[in-house]
């Protein structure tokens, strides 16, 4: 028996297998691998509009098709991962693939400007973009799929979402707006050639290490034993027919994948460009502030999330998920009456930090903080599902599921652009991008507020009431868990 062997057999308590810490915190980078992508894809719209001649609206609704389609095709890759097995595993061939394709994605999508006929820059924008989402998709759905595999103790599962907000919420999605509006942008000046050079190199290089790290982290967890299924007939997780299936039977699945998608749909907006640039370029007046309260969502997340997460250990993590969507509520209601009651919203930070700048900036630390950390709980949470569907079927069909949640992902996130663009276009910018020497108007104050504060609220509520009727909490994770064991000594016994 290999080190590893010893290490994992003595890691196994009772129903419960477990992993070292550093091994979740280097597997959680696998996310952080595709949402640098997630986060340079914010910016595809200045790119598309200034380079390759697509009017706003058109970009919001070939972007919002493309997702659309990613997920449409989530179901037939889930399929795909559950039926690898390899002798590199199940997970880890997958996660390299997918790796790959982003790269040779990025490559060839921010190089288009170079192709002179229009209608064939459109076609192969189009075409890119599918094949970077058949990439993204491939890689992403691990980070949920394999998460059964790696621990599916109680209190070691929460921890994943602690590491993913630090390197995916905080270092990436947070810093990484400080590093665009201190660095970046002004490096530039604008959002040029040599700007998307330096961002899409960074993007690749960031993505591949992260890649790597994850595959190593995830290596003794990746082998039967851990994905098997509990059927002594032939499994048939790996068809259409047991998609449907799964689905209509699975209550939990159909609840957390749709208000997981509606949380990465909100997500989305409070981290779209076009948005963003709308609220603290031309609203508030101080694109810059947007990167002084991401450090302050650093620091508040650094000592948040741990706390929530170690709460979610002891309680569930349907406790934490209701938690987060409510203070994330609270935080929009609190920028959205902010804005409404200042006489000149170019003023609440132009004037240095009154009482009506430190509430605003309140909210929005609430927003970014609480709506991270409820989109990473969604990940953990489909370990859950996944488990509960083996207890209940005996079939461990983790990549079925994590592209189930991916399907409501694409289809809800597809929706972000879509809406901004459309935001954007009926307030004036049809050709153009808005930028911070825009001029502060009556209709861009209204579709700022609707954008960013009122759709975002209204979806938080509805996410609210879905998780409600979540049925997965600690005593009812309990019974799944040891029924897992019981079917695992009566398959062993026979």
């Amino acid at each position: 028996m290999s080190q590893t062997d010893v290490v994992v057999e003595q890691q196994k308590t009772g129903s419960y297998h477990t992993v070292e810490t550093w091994r979740i915190a280097l597997f959680s980078l696998n996310n952080t691998a595709t949402n640098i992508y997630l986060f340079a894809f914010n910016f595809l719209s200045y790119y598309a509009v200034g380079y390759l001649g697509i009017v706003m609206a058109a970009f919001g609704s070939l972007f919002g098709a493309v997702r659309l389609f990613d997920g449409l095709i989530d179901p037939t890759i889930g399929i795909i991962i559950d039926r690898v097995d390899s002798k590199f595993g199940r997970f880890r061939p997958v996660m390299i693939i997918g790796n790959i394709m982003l790269i040779l994605s990025f490559i060839m999508l921010f190089n288009l400007h170079h192709v002179e006929n229009d209608g064939l820059r459109i076609g192969l924008f189009v075409f890119v973009l599918l094949f970077h989402k058949v990439g993204y998709s491939l890689q992403q759905t691990v980070t949920k799929a394999a998460q059964p595999a790696l621990t599916n103790d109680p209190e070691q599962r929460p921890m994943f979402s602690v590491f993913d907000n630090i390197f995916s919420s905080i270092l990436i999605f947070t810093l990484g707006q400080v590093f665009i509006t201190n660095y970046l942008q002004p490096k530039h000046t604008e959002m040029n050639l040599g700007f998307f050079n330096e961002l899409t190199t960074i993007t690749m290089v960031v993505s591949a290490v992260c890649t790597i790290l994850a595959v190593i982290a995830l290596a003794p967890k990746d082998v039967p034993e851990y994905y098997g299924s509990l059927l002594e007939e032939e499994d048939n997780s790996g068809t259409l027919k047991a998609v449907w299936n799964v689905v209509k039977s699975n209550r939990p699945l159909q609840i957390l994948a749709l208000a997981a998608g509606l949380v990465k749909f909100i997500s989305q907006t409070v981290g779209d460009q076009i948005l963003l640039m709308l609220l603290f370029g031309v609203t508030l007046g101080s694109y810059q502030i947007a990167g002084t309260l991401g450090i302050v969502v650093s620091v508040v997340s650094f000592v948040v999330i741990p706390l929530m997460s170690r709460q979610a250990g002891k309680k569930d993590l349907r406790w934490a998920y209701t938690a987060a969507v409510l203070i994330a509520l609270t935080g929009f209601i609190v920028m959205g009456v902010s804005l409404f009651i200042s006489n000149d919203s170019r003023q609440i930070f132009n004037n240095g930090w009154g009482v009506l700048a430190v509430v605003f900036a309140l909210g929005y630390v609430l927003v970014r903080v609480f709506m991270n950390y409820a989109a990473s709980l969604s990940l953990t949470m489909a370990a859950d599902i996944t488990d509960y569907e083996l207890a209940q079927s005996g079939r461990f069909a983790s990549g079925l599921i994590g592209t189930v949640f991916s399907l409501t992902d694409s289809i809800a996130s597809s929706l972000a652009p879509v809406i901004s663009a459309f935001i954007a276009s009926m307030i004036g910018y049809v050709t153009t991008t808005p930028s911070v020497t825009d001029e502060l108007t009556r209709s861009v104050f209204t579709g700022t507020f609707v954008g960013y504060m009122i759709i975002p609220a209204v979806v938080l509520i509805v996410v609210f009431a879905l998780i409600r009727m979540y049925p997965l909490d600690r005593a009812k994770m309990a019974d799944v868990q040891a029924e897992i064991e019981d079917r695992k000594e009566k398959t062993i016994v026979k």
